[in-house]
């Protein structure tokens, strides 16, 4: 059964200690002032859990996710991300916090005139001296770290490659491996199979689970296709006009909940 969603408003200190890896407690946030795209959001995300954002466009999924890697601010509430709540963080300890934070894209993100490899090692950029990196030059422990990521997302071999020369499926395997060379505590993923086709898709939310379990990451999906999110996600999330409408396992969710979501 779904969880009861929760709309009472919490006060909440600047720092508020969390063994949870995400947890946004009465989040409402606007970009224009009276006008919120999230209302009063309030959800936990547990340690290893795979967790799909499912929604109508605009219903506020991706600015869930630009909060919990600490790129908004909520405009009240509170978004806590590893322990630590993020509007209480400098804009260094927010650059910090994206140093253990996976980032997978619709867009895949990727400099196509750049080789498999270097695209990886820009997610390694974090940890890195930034003038050597500027002339491509880095350690060889990350450059060993992005040759072992690309090959387990399926492109040993691959790596001197030009992005522009790659499929669609293949672009998005070498921004998994960018993330999974962080070595992260949580990969969000906004839209990951969204310019793909349905075999490619399934391939690559194959992927995504199967490193999330191997290396015990948490993940919070934005995923557009219902019918992955109740395949490959442990637990699904539903928003519609900014408020947090379902909560429960994705097994749960419904025909019926569909409908109530997308359609009425």
């Amino acid at each position: 059964m779904a969880t009861a969603v929760s709309t009472s408003h919490i006060d909440v200190p600047d720092r508020v200690p969390s063994a949870l890896p995400i947890e946004l407690r009465a989040v409402t946030h606007a970009y224009t002032p009276g006008k919120p795209v999230l209302k009063d959001v309030s959800l936990e995300v547990h340690h290893g859990e795979r967790v799909a954002i499912v929604g109508p466009s605009g219903a506020g999924k991706s600015t869930l996710l630009r909060m919990v890697n600490g790129l908004l601010i909520p405009s009240t509430g509170d978004v806590i991300t590893l322990g630590t709540s993020v509007a209480a963080m400098t804009e260094t300890d927010r650059a910090e916090l994206r140093r253990s934070i996976g980032m997978v894209f619709q867009e895949f993100a990727l400099i196509d005139r750049l080789s498999a490899l270097v695209n990886v090692l820009v997610g390694r950029l974090g940890y890195v001296r930034p003038i050597p990196s500027l002339f491509r030059i880095f350690p060889a422990d990350a450059i060993m770290a992005a040759h072992h990521a690309l090959a387990e997302v399926g492109l040993k071999g691959m790596e001197e490659r030009q992005v522009r020369h790659l499929s669609g499926g293949q672009k998005q395997r070498v921004g998994i491996a960018r993330a999974l060379v962080q070595s992260p505590k949580i990969v969000l993923a906004d839209e990951p199979t969204a310019n793909l086709d349905v075999r490619t898709a399934d391939e690559i939310l194959q992927l995504l689970v199967d490193l999330g379990h191997r290396h015990g990451t948490t993940m919070l999906l934005n995923l557009h296709d219902v019918r992955a999110a109740r395949r490959y996600c442990t637990r699904i999330i539903a928003l519609k006009d900014g408020r947090l409408t379902w909560d429960g396992a994705a097994a749960d969710f419904g025909d019926s909940d569909i409908e109530r979501i997308f359609y009425q």
